[in-house]
């Protein structure tokens, strides 16, 4: 399992009222983290498992397009500052947790992903559309908003595509929340209908003259700014990250610490919880397919 920590972190903050520990720090963020994971991997009751972070806003896509993302609202500093606090407990819990400066999240679960996918059942959570791409036989991408999990025919029925040219669709419609411009005139329906038309992007363009007058002026203004977005879209999934799989073990959990901090949050659900969750690492059951 490879969760998006970022989208995660996200989705606890504004899922919840505002919470604060009896020192008052707030910890609303923290507390539905976990809340949210521990139902996850008692759920899914996963072999291997990571966290994935993005490290800082500026990635390898900001320093080549200085537009990509710039109508991203800044992190709230409430949610700032719970961070750390969230990255701790995932370490004491025994769970791997990774972040590379340069890169996005997406990209680190797509290069594991690649590196795994051929020997392993490979579960994404994340709701970031972009993941899509990644699904495949043996990959399948759970959007933890919606509580749908997404294989090869899931991807198809809702968008009418499959996941290997869901790049290829992204490029051609835009995206508003990473402000990646699209083909200007181009919609969903008419991006679908000449993707399953010509198979991709490149046979579309090779095809321009069988288009329709109107499409075809707009694909022709749009080259560039098809390149670049297919370069913002398409998730990087060849970084060198030397992680066996067996780094991805939950192992070590500091079940004290644990405690520790969550009395001093005030988790006192949590802390009720704790005995069970120590039970369950200790006779962990065999992990269950969603495949």
């Amino acid at each position: 399992v490879l969760i998006d920590g970022s989208s995660y972190m996200y989705r606890a903050f504004y899922a919840l009222p505002p919470l604060t520990s009896p020192k008052g720090e707030p910890t609303g963020a923290i507390y539905g983290f976990i809340r949210m994971l521990s139902s996850l991997i008692r759920e899914v009751n996963p072999d291997y498992i990571a966290v994935v972070f993005d490290l800082s806003k500026k990635t390898f896509r900001h320093k080549k397009v200085k537009s990509y993302k710039a109508t991203r609202q800044e992190t709230p500093n409430l949610l700032k500052e719970q961070i750390p606090k969230i990255k701790e407990i995932l370490k004491l819990w025994g769970i791997k947790v990774l972040e590379l400066e340069g890169y996005e999240a997406d990209d680190i679960i797509a290069t594991l992903t690649k590196k795994f996918k051929s020997s392993y059942e490979v579960l994404i959570v994340s709701p970031d559309k972009d993941m899509i791409q990644l699904v495949d036989k043996n990959v399948k991408l759970l959007n933890p908003i919606q509580n749908i999990i997404y294989d090869i025919e899931k991807v198809k029925e809702k968008y009418g595509i499959f996941p290997n040219q869901f790049v290829d669709y992204q490029a051609i419609v835009g995206d508003s929340v990473d402000n990646i411009k699209g083909v200007k005139g181009v919609g969903k329906k008419t991006a679908v209908s000449l993707l399953n038309q010509y198979g991709s992007l490149d046979e579309i363009i090779k095809n321009l003259d069988s288009l329709k007058p109107k499409v075809k002026e707009a694909f022709e203004k749009s080259i560039d700014v098809l390149k670049e977005a297919e370069f913002l879209v398409k998730l990087k999934n060849d970084i060198d990250l030397n992680i066996p799989i067996e780094e991805l073990e939950v192992k070590n959990i500091r079940w004290k610490d644990l405690k520790k901090v969550f009395e001093e949050l005030g988790f006192k659900s949590l802390l009720k919880k704790l005995k069970e969750m120590k039970l369950n690492g200790e006779n962990k059951p065999l992990q269950k397919s969603l495949f």
